[in-house]
């Protein structure tokens, strides 16, 4: 079991126990915390997000064995990439994060090359900020921002470009759609239509999206 802790003589770093033994792993930030966050298993291997006291908030790799490693400055320098959100779809782990010249959009990895960013979803500098990222029916879903649609239900396939599902709140407005759970072969989640409050939704993947219930009405 992995997972982020501060002895009180460390920073937070990433530590680990097997049901006996309690130990740290390393660390990455001497001086600091490394912060390690969003620990995620890929390829039989855990990768997460850390800060080391030369570059700034990074994606990093553990094996078990050898000593954690970054994957990549995909922020040069100092800056932080600020990884988050990982989640293993289509074979490659997928992240949000910035490269300093763009905003926060939807990254990959696939495990060989350097992370690359899947689309500019918000051109320019500014973020889309993907977050919430799910896998559902072999599709990627989550939530991000475009100043025509405003914060609306995204989806990517792996192949085509990503799209928006559904402009539950028309026009540049956002529904917020959050707080994603896979359930008996649907997408459930939050969101607000403009209407109604921030209420239950869900997703089939085929047709739009629909409220489920106006429970505070």
């Amino acid at each position: 079991l992995y997972f982020s802790a501060a002895d009180g003589t460390n920073g937070y770093e990433l530590w680990k126990t097997d049901g006996t033994t309690t130990s740290m792993v390393y660390d990455f930030n001497p001086s600091g915390s490394s912060s390690p966050n969003h620990l995620t298993v890929f390829n039989n291997e855990l990768y997460f997000s850390a800060e080391d006291f030369t570059h700034g908030s990074e994606l990093w790799v553990y094996d078990g064995i050898n000593a954690p490693s970054m994957v990549y400055d995909i922020f040069p320098g100092p800056g932080s990439s600020s990884p988050s959100y990982l989640t293993v779809f289509n074979n490659e782990l997928y992240f949000r994060a910035t490269d300093g010249t763009h905003g926060y959009e939807l990254w990959k990895y696939d495990g060989t090359n350097a992370p690359s960013m899947v689309a500019d979803i918000y051109t320019g500098s500014s973020s889309s900020n993907p977050v919430d990222l799910i896998v559902f029916n072999d599709v990627l879903y989550f939530t991000a921002y475009d100043p025509t649609a405003g914060s609306e239900l995204w989806k990517y396939d792996g192949v085509h470009a990503p799209s928006m599902v559904d402009d539950i709140r028309t026009g540049s407005s956002s529904s917020y759609s959050a707080e994603f759970v896979v359930w008996n072969n649907e997408l459930y989640f939050r969101a607000t239509d403009g209407t109604h409050g921030s209420e239950l939704w869900k997703y089939d993947g085929v047709h739009a999206p629909s409220m489920v219930d106006d429970i505070r009405t």
